[in-house]
């Protein structure tokens, strides 16, 4: 994480001020939207039992993991506060673990136990002039806890590229949604070895035209940096380079929807070298303009 965080200062942006990392007023309101009480007293009492896991051995935790989980959801709220409440093309990058989008309600998976995508977009959605939210996942692993959580909803659309057939199993085309929620899911499942021009050409033919048909009044991103070519765990070819690209057209939709505000999550990513450049090169296209 600290390579990370170098390639942020590299790319001319600096982690938050001590004085902003207090916790949001609304983090505990919020995270109960997302995961019932039970589950939440749950992982508390696990982290301070001094157990080595929490439901299954892809979830190792230690006495401090619960208030990390529940400080990256305060920290994502902070930023998405910060956002929406600044001028239009405002965007932020949360540099913050433990990731997110495998955890459901009551459930956590692939090392997340809040998920913390869901709790912005819960949050983003009692504002005022905000009645539809897009959530854009391009970790390498399809987030089945951020789909779950909304697939019977159509003021959250869901779209994620990833590796396909792969854990958790999840993310099939045919998953489009359910009930009220029909149509507002978009899969995109990619072979193994994908990269920067598969990736770019479903994002220019599947995820950009989603958006626009969608009109969203907010943008908000699922950044796994896990199919980087360097990493050990996808199994894909992306490049750093294709990262920024990929950034700077979900920037262009976000000037069409929503003011040009965006806010981006960290998910996987488990090369450090690849990790920090695929961040530089993510933050640098935040920046832009």
């Amino acid at each position: 994480m600290n390579s990370a965080l170098e390639g942020i200062r590299r790319a001319g942006l600096e982690p938050l001020p001590a004085n902003a990392r207090r916790e949001h007023s609304d983090t505990g309101r919020i995270i109960a939207r997302v995961h019932s009480d039970d589950y939440s007293r749950e992982l508390e009492h696990a982290c301070l039992s001094g157990r080595e896991f929490f439901h299954s051995y892809d979830n190792p935790i230690s006495s401090d993991s619960y208030a990390a989980a529940r400080a990256v959801v305060s920290l994502a709220l902070h930023a998405a506060s910060d956002v929406w409440d600044g001028p239009e093309g405002s965007r932020a990058f949360v540099v913050a673990r433990p990731p997110g989008h495998h955890a459901l309600a009551t459930e956590a998976m692939g090392f997340c136990f809040f998920n913390t995508i869901a709790c912005v977009a819960e949050s983003l959605l009692e504002r005022p002039g905000i009645e539809r939210v897009f959530i854009f996942d391009w970790d390498v692993h399809h987030g089945n806890g951020t789909q779950e959580l909304f697939e019977t909803r159509p003021d959250v659309f869901y779209a994620s590229m990833h590796h396909y057939p792969f854990y958790p199993g999840t993310g099939a085309a045919s998953e489009r949604g359910r009930g009220a929620g029909d149509g507002y899911t978009r899969n995109v499942p990619l072979g193994g070895s994908s990269g920067d021009s598969i990736y770019l050409q479903a994002l220019e033919r599947i995820i950009l035209p989603a958006i626009d048909e969608y009109e969203p009044h907010a943008i908000l991103i699922s950044a796994g940096f896990d199919a980087h070519y360097r990493d050990p765990l996808g199994g894909m070819r992306v490049t750093e380079n294709a990262f920024g690209e990929m950034t700077r057209r979900i920037t262009e939709a976000a000037a069409r929807h929503g003011g040009g505000r965006i806010l981006s999550l960290l998910e996987g990513g488990y090369d450090p070298e690849g990790l920090a450049a695929s961040v530089k090169h993510h933050a640098e296209a935040l920046a832009e303009g």
